[in-house]
């Protein structure tokens, strides 16, 4: 092998030698996409997405197209056969990388929203209407709607309730909502909330040891606050109490990821929960685990994908 050769294969084994690398190739197989749109997709600064994509290019293993003055990358249609074989050897083992389940999600979720884009700009009575109906009823005026759904004769308590942001939206639609927290200060801060309804009340208490009476109540929501509780299966056998017979235990977390500083900067006690992993929870607690949604991911939010699992009481 010549000198230049040996040059070439090292900076083609230097360009696959990173996990994040070897993402943007495993998404830009299945569909061209610009920086800012792969810094989305993998999470990254743009910045740091343009030097991947940069060095991926120069190695040969992506292609570069202009339109307009945006630049669409893509995964290289003509390889050499060094770096063909290079790259069938790492395409075939980029399944198991980390994060690569949520990247397919935001990938799908960054091309639905180029498909809005492009209807906003071509469909201009489309975008007129969306933003007349913006303008007279705001933005969020939907999922609210769609709450009136839920059964009124609910009764719901929400455990780990922090200020109340939960418990004060469910309020209007359901017949009573009981906080609960085991900090001092966000209770004291959910009662002083202006839209507060008649029907919540705030107290005092740990999810382990809930301040309410067997059978009290029709549902018991967890709404991001399980990855906090060192012993899971308590706090689920705890709300099963509470809950009456056939009841529902809601549960809106983090799917599993494996952002390990979250429990140094934030206190996590679990790096999210997957569809098995409730599963087993579910069954150890004695209730039923009956829906699992993983949540499309959003492309303006920085945190793991989200799930809500449903699991019904069966005392």
């Amino acid at each position: 092998m010549t000198s230049v050769g040996s040059l070439v294969l090292l900076d083609s084994l230097s360009a696959l030698n990173d996990s994040a690398r070897l993402r943007i190739l495993r998404v830009l197989v299945q569909h061209e996409l610009s920086v800012g749109e792969v810094a989305v997709v993998i999470q990254l600064p743009q910045s740091t997405a343009s030097r991947h994509l940069k060095l991926l290019f120069e190695a040969g293993f992506v292609s570069r197209r202009t339109v307009g003055t945006v630049g669409l990358y893509r995964i290289a249609t003509e390889m050499s056969t060094e770096i063909k074989s290079l790259w069938s050897i790492a395409s075939n083992n980029t399944e198991q990388l980390h994060g690569a389940v949520e990247d397919a999600e935001r990938l799908v979720a960054v091309l639905t929203q180029r498909h809005a884009d492009s209807r906003t700009f071509f469909q201009n009575i489309g975008s007129d209407w969306e933003a007349l109906r913006k303008d007279l009823f705001g933005s969020a005026f939907t999922s609210a709607a769609l709450l009136s759904l839920i059964d009124p004769n609910l009764r719901v308590v929400d455990i780990g309730c922090g200020i109340g942001n939960a418990a004060t939206m469910i309020a209007p639609f359901v017949q009573e909502v009981i906080g609960v927290d085991r900090e001092v200060a966000m209770i004291t801060q959910a009662t002083c909330r202006p839209d507060l309804g008649g029907n919540i009340s705030f107290v005092f208490g740990e999810a382990n040891e809930l301040p309410l009476e067997n059978d009290s109540v029709d549902v018991a929501l967890f709404c991001l606050v399980l990855h906090h509780i060192e012993s899971i299966e308590h706090a689920i056998q705890e709300a099963c109490r509470v809950v009456q017979r056939g009841g529902k235990l809601c549960i809106v977390d983090m799917q599993q990821h494996t952002r390990d500083e979250y429990k140094h900067t934030m206190g996590h006690v679990h790096l999210g929960f997957s569809e098995e992993a409730m599963h087993t929870i579910a069954s150890n607690a004695g209730c039923t685990l009956k829906a699992y949604h993983r949540m499309q991911p959003r492309i303006d939010a920085k945190g793991p994908s989200l799930f809500t699992a449903i699991l019904e009481v069966a005392h």
